[in-house]
């Protein structure tokens, strides 16, 4: 494959039985389970399981977009990635092949064959199909915004036309940023004509949500968790790439605003809640959400009710707590350790990647709005200079502080729930035995 190659120390030293199956075996599986986001740790551990099936004492280095094998004999095997995917169909034949060879029950020139043809094979969900539910799930994103009918409309309708622009664009191969650029800006300008002909009174949701529906919530929490486990070198560069889709996406709010609205910066949402939302509505439009989001992610038709039933849950919990009056941090904090809790649960038996049923569950949770409210206040701040006032500092450092830390809850409570459930479970199977 051109970007994995096995470097033996000597040709002399070189075993070649080792290098012709297992080694390739080793570099697939690397390269794919990194260009489809599998977080530092994980990874390592999938690739040491794999040595220890093939009696191979490995020694794993994982980078930015790199992955470094060390093998018997100084044969070094590299992997890189040449982005990141998120894509929970590959990563799932990817997790059930390397099931098979770890059984015994598949040899490995026939893994590596399965392995460089999976993403072919794994499928996709309809263009059609997906920009539909994308635009879906951002109706109901607005809903809960409390969003008015005027206004769900074109949220609906500019996230559906941007998955499809998307889609038609990832043909040609763009620059990362460019898709959440021109997604935003899609959003903006059909938001801004919509505000311009005076079709809707939620004008700042018009124009935030179909950026809302481009937080790069797996990238975020993938990076936390790498932070979290102190692999320093994979999470920074991952919470950066997280940044730069939000600033890209910002940009297009703000040119698509500047065109249709003469806008000078990212608009500062301010809610409207035109009533409130009972709680049965509440869950069901955090399902719809999550559904979009899994179908986003190439969840599989089999695996998707997952999604959405941690999305519905979570989103109850939240509702409930926020009700009793606790911070919405709290909030989050217990919503996605019951997320965590129960996604955890199907990850083995499923063999489908924790972000397959987590991150769609949580993602309806990203707190988007306060991480566009920091940007547009980031932007005025440099364009006043030095005569910025007070008030405008303050919120802007309160509205990123706050993002930052719904945020670090979100990462705490689905690593914590996973972890009370992983325990939870094992302890219950020995119970049964």
């Amino acid at each position: 494959m051109s970007d994995s190659f096995i470097t033996p120390a000597s040709d002399a030293e070189a075993k070649p039985g080792l290098e012709s199956d297992e080694l390739r075996f080793i570099q697939r599986v690397a390269r794919l389970l990194l260009q489809y986001n599998m977080r530092t740790a994980s990874l390592r551990e999938r690739i040491e399981e794999i040595g220890m099936a093939l009696w191979l004492p490995l020694q794993v280095h994982i980078g930015y977009r790199t992955v470094t094998v060390f093998a018997p004999d100084g044969v070094t095997v590299h992997a890189q990635a040449p982005e990141f995917r998120i894509n929970v169909a590959v990563s799932a034949q990817v997790n059930l092949t390397i099931d098979k060879v770890c059984a015994g029950k598949l040899s490995l020139p026939e893994a590596i064959r399965i392995l460089d043809e999976v993403e072919k094979t794994a499928g996709r969900h309809d263009r059609w199909t997906l920009s539909v539910m994308f635009g879906l799930a951002a109706g109901a994103l607005a809903w809960l915004l409390s969003a008015d009918w005027g206004g769900m409309a074109v949220i609906a309708l500019s996230s559906a036309v941007g998955m499809l622009v998307r889609q038609e664009m990832h043909k040609h191969h763009p620059v990362l940023f460019a898709l959440p650029f021109v997604a935003a800006l899609i959003g903006s300008l059909m938001g801004g004509l919509v505000i311009q002909l005076g079709w809707t009174e939620t004008p700042g949701i018009c124009l935030i949500v179909p950026a809302l529906m481009l937080v790069p919530g797996p990238h975020l929490i993938n990076g936390l968790y790498d932070m979290i486990e102190n692999n320093m070198q994979t999470g920074i560069p991952r919470l950066g790439l997280a940044a730069g889709i939000l600033v890209a996406a910002a940009m297009g709010i703000f040119l698509g605003g500047w065109i249709t609205l003469g806008m000078t910066t990212v608009p500062i949402y301010k809610g409207i809640v035109l009533a409130p939302i009972p709680l049965w509505q509440d869950v069901l439009l955090a399902g719809v959400a999550a559904c979009g989001f899994g179908a986003f992610y190439n969840a599989p038709w089999r695996v998707l009710w997952t999604s959405i039933l941690c999305g519905m849950v979570g989103h109850g919990v939240r509702f409930l707590c926020l009700k009793q009056g606790m911070q919405i941090e709290i909030a989050t904090l217990f919503a996605c350790l019951a997320i965590g809790f129960m996604a955890i649960r199907w990850v083995s038996s499923m063999r489908i990647p924790f972000a397959a049923v987590a991150f769609a569950g949580a993602v309806p949770m990203m707190p988007g709005v306060l991480m566009f409210q920091t940007i547009g206040g980031a932007m005025d701040i440099s364009f006043a200079g030095a005569n910025a006032p007070v008030t405008l500092v303050s919120t802007t450092l309160a509205s990123g502080f706050k993002a930052a830390f719904v945020v670090g809850g979100m990462g705490m409570g689905l690593l914590a729930g996973a972890w009370i459930g992983a325990h939870c479970f094992r302890l219950l199977e020995g119970l049964r035995k």
